[in-house]
């Protein structure tokens, strides 16, 4: 009889039951780490976007400090989409589109933003994104301080 050998038999492998528990603990494992990983990577994405909008906003006011007071952001509510036009030449310079389920509600603002040659809004008014979790409540207070991002 050899070293290995019970009964007779050579036993190699793995047996169904074992084989079940295997894969049901890595299922459970997986079903509880999936949704964790969603729930990181809208966080992330929702960061992400309220960083660039900020960004967005600064360049739009550094644009109308240095060449004219032409520039404005369009705010569509239909499309769910925000544009950064100029009026003196007549084109988008950029068309930024919010995630899906995301929402644009204007409240006291009015769908287009402009500065003046002094950096100061001129017309201040406040609006929201609504995303799946959370709401960003958005201000764009008088005078040259920038944009306000508060979650609600």
């Amino acid at each position: 009889m050899g070293k290995y050998q019970l009964w007779g038999n050579n036993y190699k492998g793995y047996t169904f039951t074992e084989m079940i528990i295997v894969l049901l603990c890595w299922s459970v494992l997986l079903s509880s780490i999936m949704p964790l990983h969603h729930r990181t990577s809208q966080q992330v994405q929702a960061s992400l976007f309220i960083q660039q909008f900020q960004e967005d906003v600064l360049l739009i006011q550094q644009l109308t400090m240095q060449k004219h007071a032409y520039h404005m952001l369009l705010f569509e509510e239909e499309t769910n989409e925000y544009k950064l036009y100029d009026a003196k030449n007549k084109e988008n310079i950029f068309i930024r589109k919010l995630p899906d389920q995301w929402r644009i509600k204007m409240l006291t603002l009015k769908t287009v933003i402009q500065f003046n040659q002094r950096g100061m809004i001129n017309q201040a008014g406040t609006m929201r994104i609504e995303t799946p979790r959370t709401i960003y409540r958005i201000t764009f207070p008088f005078g040259t301080s920038r944009v306000r991002i508060e979650k609600e």
